[in-house]
């Protein structure tokens, strides 16, 4: 049984439209390495106040030449966005880059800006997506091929990557779960609460077998550290600030009953219940044992990777650095000799 613990999400986030300081981003993956983390996790949004990230694989490019061990994750990249040999082309220059250590996780995206801003017809994503799983695999082979759903005629893509790179799919919704089962390498879930992964693990499990060394049961578990190191107030406001935006953008989209609130005030962050949106949170005890029941959860499953949220849109990079030592320090070691492993 493969149990690995990753970090993200490197979102990019700042005060103004400029967004944080990019260059960032590289501290904190060499300080992720360093402390031990498996994996780094970037993720993607458009047009947003705060210069969210829009160019994950790009931020990753920067990243590779910068650590030497460390997987290096987009959690998610907005599929329907992109051009199909773009996204090919683009992923194998990181995996060469990196050596051979990207793990693609896409998803399909939710908010109607962005799909309005790049011309994109949200009723095609779906079966698009299914397409492009297809045609990157093809496309990796270095070898010409065509996607008919995808309009690709004889195409070819080189610089083929240093090895087939995992492809992961993101969602939350019963097609988007099944898709992944049934097409990817992993399925990446948002949030780490008991009924979300026991639903999907019941999705999953009816199109993919649960001991299946290839595939990866991967959830994003947003954690607190209230401790020496942990930064809690600064991460807690960071967070907060972070969900509020998140809200807005999912505001009355059905998939997203009961994972956010109500951006009217009458729910959610606007009361102020901001450990209710924590997955995991407490000293070090309590964080531990908050992710080794997600990992209980999830002991049928031959892989399993868990990721991190330890890294919010903070202005004070020290405290973030500290927050991974410290997880490295003394969070880690216990889940890695805790049997899960």
């Amino acid at each position: 049984m493969a149990r690995r613990f990753g970090v993200g999400l490197y979102t990019g986030q700042g005060s103004d439209a400029r967004g944080a300081d990019y260059r960032d981003a590289v501290a904190l993956a060499v300080a992720a390495e360093e402390a031990g983390f498996d994996s780094f996790w970037v993720t993607e949004h458009h047009g947003l106040p705060d210069g969210y990230l829009p160019s994950p694989l790009t931020l990753l490019a920067a990243l590779a030449p910068a650590t030497e061990t460390i997987l290096l994750g987009t959690g998610l990249l907005l599929a329907p966005l992109h051009h199909p040999l773009r996204i090919a082309e683009d992923a194998a220059v990181v995996d060469r880059l990196s050596g051979g250590r990207l793990v693609l996780g896409l998803g399909l995206g939710y908010a109607e800006h962005e799909y309005a801003a790049f011309g994109v017809d949200p009723a095609t994503r779906g079966v698009r997506l299914t397409a492009l799983v297809e045609a990157l695999r093809a496309a990796w082979t270095g070898e010409p091929f065509s996607s008919r759903r995808l309009g690709l005629h004889d195409v070819r893509v080189t610089p083929t990557p240093v090895r087939p790179i995992p492809i992961w799919l993101g969602g939350y919704a019963a097609a988007a779960v099944e898709r992944a089962g049934r097409t990817a390498d992993g399925h990446l879930v948002g949030r780490g609460d008991p009924h979300i992964v026991a639903a999907a693990s019941a999705q999953l499990a009816a199109v993919r077998d649960p001991l299946d060394p290839s595939f990866t049961r991967g959830v994003n578990l947003a954690c607190v550290l209230d401790g020496p190191g942990g930064g809690a107030a600064s991460a807690r406001a960071a967070f907060a600030s972070q969900q509020r935006g998140y809200e807005a953008m999912q505001a009355g989209r059905g998939v997203y009953a009961g994972l956010v609130g109500d951006p009217a005030g009458t729910s959610g962050l606007a009361l102020g219940e901001i450990d209710g949106y924590l997955q995991v949170a407490g000293d070090v005890e309590q964080v531990v044992a908050g992710v080794r029941s997600v990992l209980d959860a999830l002991s049928g499953w031959a892989d399993v990777h868990v990721v991190l949220r330890l890294l919010f849109p903070e202005a004070d990079l020290d405290v973030q650095r500290r927050r991974l030592a410290t997880f490295g320090e003394h969070v880690l070691p216990r889940l890695r000799s805790s049997g899960q492993e």
